[in-house]
């Protein structure tokens, strides 16, 4: 073999060394924790109407990214407050993208605002994981958008065969927010309800955030409901129990979940007495080692029992962390391990993710009774 053979087998040769180790190197780094640590997007309602929601999500967040890091992990979970309006949860979530690079963000408590981030996410193919949005839009939100929520049309559902095969009602109203949510839980509300043999006397939408609800409840009075179905957040539901009484309109009150929120009886007092809700499962005085374990740390930290809010957000923490250091950091390592997540021993209850991002959990049925939550004995699994 002439020279200028040897000399350019030898350079194929070394451009054929550095290129596999380029490949090791992409390979193996992906499962390494980066110098800085993982970043973990959360965007989450910190003011505004959803506020409650959102701080008790923070706080599970918190809580599980401080568990994480005890053994020398490096977890940042970077806070964004998306203001509780859609357009925020597209800016918050814009702004971890293009100043953190991150690969995955969660949070995303109300459905409005998951809803429109989903876009962000498919365009900017960084996976999106709500914790808290019920809307069905989801299902179809994206390929890189996933919830560790059971859908509002569960609710929605098994209230309607509630209020007709357990308690008899035949004639009940709707009265609910024009927001994505609030359309979700009450569409499956009606569908159901209809189905099974009851009657809807009234559909009426409100503006989110009004102050007045009068005009409307003037108008559920005059048809003379059994029962009013009432879907949105709890400071607006609270509100309209309030002014219920102004106008007469004296009803059984059912209602979508997020109800249990500390605002709906500081608002509407013992106008919240009696209320039926639904409720994503997750029980602070279930007693089994992991829900437990979880509501033993949240008190001790917090001096408060968690919600369903604040494990979710627990679990969408330790969820995240898991995928990354069982797959790796990259945005298409966080996809495909999410969806092969099967059987996930979440404090909200188990979960596995379908193709199409969305979980099944359970449910259960509460009512505020001497101005406390508690489980009407209710549950079931949609």
């Amino acid at each position: 073999m002439d020279e200028a053979k040897v000399a350019n087998s030898r350079k194929w040769w070394v451009i054929a060394v550095v290129a596999l180790v380029i490949i090791i190197g992409i390979y193996f780094g992906s499962s390494k924790t980066p110098a800085g640590g993982y970043n973990i997007g959360a965007v989450i309602s910190l003011t505004g109407n959803n506020a409650a929601y959102g701080q008790s999500a923070q706080r599970g967040m918190q809580l599980a990214m401080d568990e994480i890091n005890k053994d020398g992990s490096k977890l940042n979970v970077l806070f964004e407050d998306d203001r509780s309006t859609n357009d925020g949860a597209v800016s918050a979530f814009q702004k971890l993208i293009s100043t953190q690079s991150i690969p995955v963000a969660v949070g995303f408590v109300g459905s409005g605002g998951a809803v429109s981030a989903s876009a962000v996410a498919e365009a900017s193919k960084v996976v999106e994981i709500s914790t808290s949005a019920g809307t069905d839009e989801m299902k179809e939100a994206g390929d890189y958008v996933f919830r560790i929520r059971e859908k509002s049309s569960t609710h929605g559902q098994e209230m309607a065969r509630y209020v007709k095969n357990k308690l008899g009602l035949n004639k009940v109203a709707l009265y609910y927010a024009n927001a994505s949510n609030g359309i979700s839980y009450a569409d499956a509300f009606k569908e159901e309800f209809v189905k099974i043999g009851g009657t809807i006397v009234a559909d009426e939408k409100y503006v989110e955030k009004s102050n007045d609800h009068r005009s409307q409840l003037s108008k559920l009075k005059l048809v003379g409901p059994e029962g009013v179905y009432l879907a949105g957040t709890a400071i607006d539901m609270a509100q309209i129990m309030l002014q219920a009484e102004s106008v007469g309109l004296k009803t059984r009150w059912f209602v979508s979940a997020g109800a249990e929120n500390p605002k709906i009886i500081e608002i509407a007092k013992d106008k919240a007495e009696g209320l039926v809700y639904t409720t994503p499962a997750f029980d602070p005085e279930d007693k089994s080692g992991l829900v437990a374990n979880f509501v033993e740390a949240y008190q001790k930290k917090y001096a408060e029992l968690p919600n369903f809010a604040a494990a979710n957000g627990y679990d969408g923490i330790v969820l995240a962390y898991q995928v990354i250091k069982k797959y790796g950091y990259g945005v298409e390592d966080i996809k495909r391990g999410l969806y092969l997540t099967q059987n996930f021993p979440g404090v909200g209850g188990q979960f596995s993710f379908d193709k199409f991002g969305e979980v099944e959990k359970q449910i259960m049925f509460k009512t505020v009774k001497g101005g406390k939550f508690v489980r009407v004995g209710e549950q079931h699994l949609y």
